[in-house]
């Protein structure tokens, strides 16, 4: 699908950068009453084979840092869903998706008027979602900032935290406590969607053990979203 074009000066910006890296692809995507136009990568391999070529001291092959921004995520499209089929009824304040990459739920969110955060460990994931902001003109109502996990920043607080799939690593399940104790507002909720993965039972156990009530919101096709409230 051929993209509308002009595009806004940051978004083609976003765009060149993008390209520069792996071909890109614009598509189409309904949700209920609403339809979103979002870029994605076409093919991923030139991502990989940059990486494969870095030296192993580089800090991208130490962290192993895998291009999955450039793609969408299984759980993205329940996030996605599960916000449109409860807009009357969602969290007040400021939203922040972890680990964004296209950024389908937090361009959703914006796009029905909520403020909030794009956040990525990836320069890369910001361009990609500052870029479908604009494409669904809705680049008011978000802001972008790069996050490591296991570093949070201290001068940030929300009242929602959204994230699809980010249980895939074990290496990740304290650094993503102490980001939820460190980021979240009293009284604020986090919403996680899961593809079943068996590594991400020891996770979602220790998110009880940190006190973090669980009930599920929304479950399909093999997929869950969990709710976590104090």
């Amino acid at each position: 699908m051929q993209a509308p074009s002009p595009l806004a000066a940051p978004a083609q910006e976003a765009l060149n950068k993008l390209q520069a890296l792996c071909p890109m692809r614009f598509e189409q995507y309904v949700l209920g009453e609403e339809s979103l136009q979002l870029w994605t990568a076409c093919d991923i391999d030139p991502l990989l084979n940059s990486l494969v070529e870095k030296d192993n001291s580089h800090p991208d092959v130490i962290d192993e840092r895998m291009p999955y921004w450039a793609e969408l995520w299984p759980s993205s499209f329940l996030l996605a869903e599960t916000i449109l089929e409860n807009k009357n009824t969602l969290q007040e304040g400021t939203w922040l998706e972890l680990g964004c990459g296209p950024a389908l739920p937090g361009t959703l969110a914006a796009k029905m008027g909520r403020k909030g955060i794009c956040s990525d460990y990836m320069e890369e994931a910001l361009w990609l979602a500052c870029l479908n902001a604009h494409q669904n003109h809705c680049e008011e109502n978000i802001s972008y900032q790069q996050i490591d996990w296991r570093t949070p920043p201290d001068d940030l607080q929300v009242s929602w935290i959204m994230a699809g799939d980010v249980a895939y690593e074990t290496r990740n399940f304290e650094p993503l406590y102490r980001t939820f104790e460190q980021l979240l507002k009293p009284n604020g909720v986090i919403w996680l969607s899961e593809p079943g993965r068996t590594v991400a039972k020891p996770f979602f156990e220790g998110m009880k053990q940190q006190g973090w009530k669980k009930r599920v919101l929304n479950h399909r096709d093999g997929l869950t979203l969990y709710g976590f409230q104090r």
